[in-house]
C-alpha cells in the first residue's frame, strides 16, 4: 500500500501526537466513541487517513450537536477532505494514488475499469492478476472472502464512479499504443528477460525453484503475447514457438476464459498457425471463419476452449536468414474506440487490416531478439536441469548397495522425470553374448540383439535416434507395432541413445518413450489401446537429445565406476566398496554444491583412495597420482597443505625434466636416492621436512589404450616391515622398489585406467564449471546483493553503487537521480579532503545529461580526454583534482519505463592490486587507468540497472546520489 514515506514519523512522535488527538476527541465531544466509530466507518482503519480524519474532528470550529454526530461528521469530511484533498500536503499518498492511475496508458485503463467494477460492487474474484496486485498495493483495495472490495468509504468518495468516467474518457485517445510506445515496451522486456535469465539459470538446478524459474521465462512470453494483442486491438493472442527441429510449434501463453493457461502443440503443416510456419506466408481469414477449409482445427479448439472465432491473422516471425522462427496468431479485431479491458466489446467485422500487418512488421525484430532469446534460455535451463537430475541420481546411491540393477533403475526413474517420457529403459551390452539386456518390472530379464528394433539399432550405429509423434508413420515402426499389440500398449514418439564410456566404449542405450505434454495426466488406459490419448500427441526435440546427451555422458561415468566395481576389490583389502560408495556421494554431494572448494575436495577424496590401493598394494609410505591435463601441457594432482584446509591443486609441467622423459619413453624409472634429485616431479607437493626423509622412488607411467600416457604415479619409501612401532629408517625396503613392483602395478593398470579417466572426465568439468561461474557469479552477486539490501535509502544507493563499482571493476561510481521538478539530474560527489558536494547536471547537458535525455548509454575509452565533449569533464576534474580516463554511463528505468536516473561509472581499472589515485599527481594518468570499460560491463551494467530499477522508485524522493 503506498504510503507517504516522508510523513512517516518516529514512534515517541506518534505516540505523542496519538494522545493529544485522543485527547481532543474527549474534548470536543462527550460522545467521542462515536465519533471514532464514524471516523472507522470512512476509513477502514487506514493509518494516515484514520489520523488525518480525527485531526480535521478536534481542529473543527463547532463541535457536534448530541444525537447528530454521524450527520456532523461525513459533512466535515465532504467539505474538509473529499473536495480538498488535492491541495492538502499532507495527502500526498492520494495524490501518488490518482497519479498511478492515470499513467496514460493501457495499464491505466485496465486499473481503472477493474476498479470501477469493484467500485460497482460487482463480483470479483481474487486471482493475483498484475492489475487486481496493482490495486491490493495502492490500498484502494482489499480481499476478503476470496473477493475484492473497495478499501474505505474515502477512497470510494474521492475516486468515485463519476471520477473514473471523467478518467477513461481523457484517455480514450491513449488507448491504442504508439508504435514507439510498443517498441519501447519491447526494450522493457527484453531487459526483464536478461534479468531473468541469471535468476533462472542460477535456480535450473534447484527443484525447489525449477517451477518458479520456467514460470519466469513463460511470463516474458505471456507478456510478449499480451503486448503484441494491446498493438492490433486483438481479443486474443498467441505467439507459436518452432522446435529446433522444426517438426512442431508450441505454446504456453494462450488463456480460455477461466484464465488457464492451455498447452497448444501444433505440427508443421497443420492448423492456420501450422500452414504458415510451413509456407512462410501471412494468412488473414477477414469473416466466415469456420466455412474456411484451412481453419478446421480452429472450430475443433473453439469448441474444446468454448470461445468463437470471428477473423483471424497469423503470420511468420522470420530470422535474418528467412527461417522461421515463430509464429503470431491474432483472433478476432476489437473496435478501436473501446477498451479491450471491456468483457462485451465488438469484433470487427472486416477483420484485421493493412495497417495493423505494417505496424506489426516495424516490430519484428524486437520480437525475434525477445523470442530467439527465451529458446537460448530454455535450452539452456534443459541442459543445466539434465546435469542437476544425474546429480540427484548419483546422489541416491548413498541409499543402496553399489548393484547394478538398482543403479540403473534410479538413474532412469531420473531420466523419465527429467524428460517428462512415459516410459524409460535403459539397456546394458552383453560383451559375451553380443546383444542388449534390461531389467523390466513384471517381466524380469529381457534381451534385444544388435542391429534389431530401435535400441539395438542405436547400439550398431552408435548414433542417436528420435522419431516424433507418429512414431507408426516410421518405416520402421513394426516392431513397436507388434510389441504394442502383445502389451496394449500406444508407442507415439521415442528418443533413443547410445551411453559411451569416457574413452568412447559402447555402454548401453538409454530410450525414453512417449514425450507427455506438460500437466498432470494419469497414467496411459490399456483398455483404450490403441487409441491415443491427447497427453501423448507430442514429441522429443533437439532440445531433449542435448539434454539426454549431457545427461548420458554422466551415466557412462557412473556405469563405468559400476563395470570396475569388482575389479577394485582385488586392489586392497581396506573395504573398496564402502570406498567407492563414499567417495560417490562426495563426488553428487560437491557438484550440487559447486564450489570451487567442494569440487576438489570430492576429486581429492577419489585419488586418495586410488593412492592408498597403490600403497597398500606395493608397501610404499606415500603415493601421488599426477593426471594430464586436458590440453596435454600439464600433470596435475591434488594436495592438503595445511590440516583443516581444503585441497589445492598443484602442477607441473609436461615438456620439461623427468616428467617429459617419461612422456616421450613410457619407461619406468625408480631411484634409490630421489632427495637428490633437483626435479620439480620429485619436490612437488614435497614439504622440505618430508624431503629429506624420503629413501627411494618410482615413477610409474600410466597409458591408456593408444598407448598414450596420461599419469604418473609417484610413490616413495618401499618398506620392508609395516609395523608402525618400528623406526622408519628400519622399516625402509633398502633395495628400493622393484621390476616386481612396476610388474604388479601394470597388472592393475586395466583396471585403474577408467577409473582415473574418469577422474579426468571430472576435473574438466570443474575447470568448466568454474569458467561458467566466472562469466556469471559477479553479476548474480551484484543483483543478489541489490536485492537483499535493507535499511534507510541512503545506505541502500550506497550499497548499490558499491555492487556497480565491484561488478565492473571500476574506479568510481556514481548514481545520478532525476529531479523531475526541475528537469536536473543531482548525485553528491567526494571532494579530495573527503567532503561531499552537491552537483546538479541540466538534462541534456554532459555525458550524464546526453544519457538521460535519449535513454541511451555512452561508453567511452581512454583517453576520455580525446572525446569532443569531454569539456564538462575536464572542468570538473580541474576543480576536484581526480583525472576522468574512461566512462561507462546509462539510463536506470523504472518497470514502466519511466526514467529514473543515471549509472556512471568512471575509470576502468586493470585488474590487479593498485592503490587509490593519487590527487596530488593530478592531471598525470596512472597505468591502471589505461584500459577501457568492454562491452561485458556494459551489459553487465544494464542487466544490473534493472534491479535498481525495481528498488528505486520508492525511495526517490529521499535519496542521495553516492559516488565512491
Amino acid at each position: 500500500m503506498i504510503t507517504n514515506t516522508s510523513e512517516s514519523l518516529r514512534n515517541s512522535e506518534v505516540i505523542k501526537s496519538g494522545l493529544l488527538i485522543a485527547q481532543g476527541l474527549k474534548e470536543k465531544s462527550q460522545n467521542y466513541k462515536k465519533l471514532l466509530t464514524e471516523v472507522l466507518k470512512w476509513t477502514a482503519g487506514q493509518p494516515l487517513l484514520t489520523q488525518k480524519l480525527c485531526q480535521l474532528i478536534v481542529e473543527s470550529s463547532d463541535s457536534p450537536p448530541v444525537g447528530e454526530e454521524a450527520e456532523w461528521f461525513d459533512n466535515l469530511v465532504r467539505h474538509q477532505l473529499i473536495d480538498k484533498w488535492e491541495s492538502l500536503p499532507e495527502l500526498e499518498h492520494l495524490r501518488t494514488i490518482r497519479d498511478r492511475l492515470l499513467r496514460r496508458n493501457q495499464r491505466s485503463v485496465k486499473l481503472l475499469k477493474l476498479y470501477q467494477r469493484i467500485l460497482r460492487q460487482e463480483v470479483v474474484v481474487a486471482n493475483d492478476t498484475p492489475e487486481q496486485n496493482e490495486l491490493r498495493l495502492l490500498g484502494l483495495v482489499v480481499k476478503q472472502q476470496g473477493k475484492l472490495k473497495t478499501h474505505n468509504r474515502v477512497y470510494e468518495a474521492i475516486f468515485s464512479d463519476a471520477w473514473i468516467e471523467k478518467a477513461l474518457k481523457s484517455q480514450k485517445s491513449e488507448l491504442e499504443p504508439t508504435d514507439t510506445e510498443f517498441l519501447r515496451t519491447l526494450a522493457e522486456l527484453e531487459r526483464k528477460l536478461l534479468v531473468s535469465q541469471v535468476e533462472i539459470l542460477s535456480q535450473a538446478d534447484n527443484e525447489a525453484e525449477d517451477e518458479g524459474s520456467a514460470q519466469a521465462l513463460y511470463q516474458v512470453l505471456r507478456e510478449v503475447t499480451a503486448k503484441v494483442g494491446s498493438l492490433l486491438g486483438a481479443d486474443r493472442a498467441t505467439i507459436y514457438l518452432l522446435n529446433d527441429e522444426k517438426t512442431e510449434l508450441w505454446s504456453l501463453v494462450a488463456e480460455n476464459e477461466e484464465g488457464e493457461f492451455l498447452d497448444i502443440q501444433v505440427r508443421v503443416g497443420e492448423g492456420i498457425a501450422g500452414q504458415v510456419a510451413q509456407t512462410r506466408k501471412v494468412i488473414h481469414i477477414a469473416n466466415n471463419v469456420y466455412e474456411d477449409p484451412r481453419a478446421a482445427l480452429v472450430k475443433e479448439y473453439d469448441k474444446k476452449y468454448h470461445y468463437k472465432t470471428e477473423n483471424i491473422l497469423a503470420l511468420p516471425v522470420l530470422d535474418e536468414h528467412k527461417e522461421v522462427v515463430a509464429v503470431i496468431q491474432l483472433l478476432n479485431k476489437l473496435q478501436p474506440d473501446k477498451s479491450p479491458d471491456d468483457s462485451e466489446q465488438p469484433i470487427k467485422p472486416q477483420g484485421f487490416t493493412k495497417l495493423d500487418l505494417e505496424r506489426l512488421a516495424k516490430c519484428v525484430v524486437p520480437i525475434r531478439r525477445i523470442l530467439e532469446s527465451c529458446q537460448s534460455c530454455y535450452r539452456v535451463t534443459k541442459k543445466l536441469r539434465a546435469t542437476a537430475a544425474l546429480i540427484e541420481a548419483t546422489r541416491s546411491l548413498d541409499q543402496i548397495n553399489l548393484d547394478t540393477k538398482a543403479i540403473l533403475q534410479r538413474v532412469m526413474n531420473t531420466a523419465k522425470k527429467l524428460m517428462n517420457a512415459d516410459r524409460s529403459t535403459l539397456w546394458l551390452i552383453d560383451h559375451d553374448r553380443g546383444d542388449l539386456w534390461t531389467e523390466l518390472p513384471g517381466k524380469g530379464e529381457v534381451r534385444c540383439p544388435i542391429g534389431i528394433g530401435f535400441a539395438g539399432q542405436v547400439a550398431q550405429a552408435r548414433e542417436p535416434m528420435i522419431i516424433p509423434f507418429d512414431l507408426y508413420e516410421h518405416p520402421s515402426a513394426e516392431n513397436a507395432k507388434k510389441t504394442d499389440e502383445q502389451t496394449r500398449y500406444r508407442t507415439c514418439s521415442l528418443l533413443c541413445m547410445p551411453v559411451l564410456s569416457p574413452d568412447g566404449e559402447l555402454l548401453g542405450v538409454t530410450q525414453l518413450i512417449n514425450k507427455r505434454k506438460p500437466g498432470d495426466f494419469g497414467e496411459y488406459n490399456k483398455d483404450e489401446w490403441p487409441i491415443v490419448p491427447d497427453f501423448f500427441k507430442t514429441s522429443f526435440d533437439k532440445n531433449d537429445q542435448q539434454s539426454m546427451q549431457v545427461f548420458n555422458e554422466r551415466v557412462g561415468v557412473v556405469l563405468q565406476f559400476v563395470r570396475t566395481h569388482e575389479t577394485l576389490k582385488q586392489l586392497a583389502q581396506i573395504e573398496p566398496q564402502k570406498a567407492i560408495y563414499n567417495a560417490l556421494a562426495v563426488l553428487s554431494n560437491s557438484v550440487l554444491d559447486q564450489s570451487d572448494e567442494a569440487l576438489y575436495n570430492a576429486l581429492y577424496y577419489l585419488l586418495s583412495f586410488i593412492s592408498l590401493t597403490i600403497n597398500k598394494l606395493l608397501e610404499a609410505e606415500h603415493t601421488t597420482i599426477f593426471m594430464l591435463d586436458a590440453e596435454e601441457t600439464g600433470f596435475w594432482s591434488l594436495v592438503f597443505e595445511d590440516e583443516g584446509s581444503n585441497a589445492s591443486e598443484i602442477r607441473i609441467s609436461a615438456n620439461l625434466g623427468i616428467a617429459n622423459k617419461i612422456v616421450d619413453s613410457k619407461a619406468v624409472q625408480a631411484s634409490s636416492k630421489p632427495s637428490k634429485l633437483n626435479d620439480v616431479l620429485i619436490h612437488r607437493g614435497i614439504t622440505s621436512k618430508t624431503l629429506s626423509s624420503l629413501h627411494n622412488l618410482l615413477l610409474f607411467p600410466v597409458l591408456d589404450q593408444r598407448g598414450k600416457v596420461i599419469a604418473i604415479v609417484r610413490s616413495f619409501n618401499k618398506f620392508q616391515s609395516l609395523d608402525p612401532s618400528v623406526p622408519l629408517a628400519e622399516r625402509i625396503d633398502s633395495r628400493g622398489f622393484t621390476k616386481t613392483d612396476a610388474e604388479k602395478l601394470q597388472q592393475c593398470t586395466t583396471s585403474m585406467l577408467p577409473i582415473l579417466q574418469a577422474f579426468q572426465s571430472f576435473h574438466r568439468e570443474i575447470r568448466v564449471i568454474q569458467e561458467q561461474r566466472q562469466a556469471i557469479d559477479p553479476l548474480y552477486q551484484a543483483i543478489s546483493f541489490v536485492s537483499q539490501s535493507s535499511g534507510n535509502p541512503e545506505d541502500l544507493i550506497q550499497k548499490v553503487m558499491q555492487a556497480a563499482k565491484k561488478l565492473t571493476n571500476a574506479d568510481r561510481s556514481s548514481l545520478w537521480l532525476l529531479d523531475h521538478q526541475t528537469n536536473e539530474l543531482w548525485t553528491t560527489i567526494r571532494q579530495a579532503d573527503g567532503s561531499w558536494l552537491e552537483t546538479r547536471v541540466p538534462m541534456g547537458e554532459g555525458f550524464v545529461g546526453k544519457v538521460a535525455q535519449t535513454v541511451q548509454a555512452v561508453n567511452i575509452s581512454f583517453d576520455l580526454y580525446d572525446h569532443p565533449d569531454s569539456y564538462m569533464a575536464r572542468q570538473t576534474d580541474e576543480k576536484t583534482h581526480y583525472r576522468t580516463c574512461s566512462l561507462l554511463c546509462m539510463p536506470v528505468l523504472g518497470s514502466d519505463g519511466e526514467l529514473l536516473g543515471v549509472t556512471q561509472l568512471i575509470n576502468k581499472r586493470m585488474a590487479g592490486e593498485f592503490p587509490e589515485y593519487d590527487s596530488s599527481a593530478w592531471p598525470n594518468v596512472p597505468d591502471y587507468f589505461k584500459v577501457s570499460f568492454e562491452e561485458k560491463d556494459q551489459k553487465d551494467m544494464e542487466i544490473f540497472n534493472n534491479q535498481v530499477g525495481v528498488i528505486l522508485p520508492g525511495i526517490t524522493n529521499r535519496s542521495r546520489g553516492i559516488q565512491r
